[in-house]
């Protein structure tokens, strides 16, 4: 994909980026307008053309997908930078996995350009838990798998 010509869907490169547990810049936009941005790391892609995020229920992110569901990510990689805008619904109110109360939220991508001019390099940031590292670390991927194989018909569903 040639550095700012957007596309319907997102390239391989990013699909296979998205397996998971990677830093995603996930911007919503408030009552007011405004772009509101929060930093995740559970966030997957199912296939070329939808994401799912998990989204603490608390937060201002979620509160902007559940009133217009407008949202961009911007996911920087070694090697990638790329921009994803799409539409965002709550499709499962309370994960199993996750250590907090947070929802599944499902973006379907509508609109995904390169961000990455031609002839740079960049390097993707690093995520550690740090001294949560014993409680999260059993837990991470069992909530990057939920997001990946979580089916509407199952028990829970939205």
């Amino acid at each position: 994909m040639a550095s700012g010509r957007p596309q319907a869907e997102m390239p391989e490169d990013l699909v296979r980026y998205l397996a998971g547990g990677r830093l995603v810049v996930v911007a919503t936009v408030d009552a007011d307008g405004w772009p509101y941005t929060m930093v995740m790391n559970w966030a997957a892609a199912r296939d070329a053309r939808t994401v799912r995020l998990s989204m603490d229920r608390r937060t201002q992110s979620l509160k902007n997908v559940e009133a217009n569901g407008r949202v961009m990510l911007e996911v920087i990689g070694d090697g990638l930078i790329y921009g994803v805008r799409g539409t965002a619904r709550v499709v499962q109110e309370q994960m199993r996995h996750a250590p907090i109360l947070s929802a599944m939220v499902e973006v379907a991508v509508e609109h995904v350009k390169r961000d990455l001019p031609p002839g740079v390099i960049i390097e993707g940031p690093v995520f550690r838990w740090g001294a949560l590292e014993p409680f999260m670390a059993p837990l991470d991927p069992l909530g990057i798998e939920e997001l990946k194989t979580w089916e509407q018909d199952q028990p829970g569903a939205s």
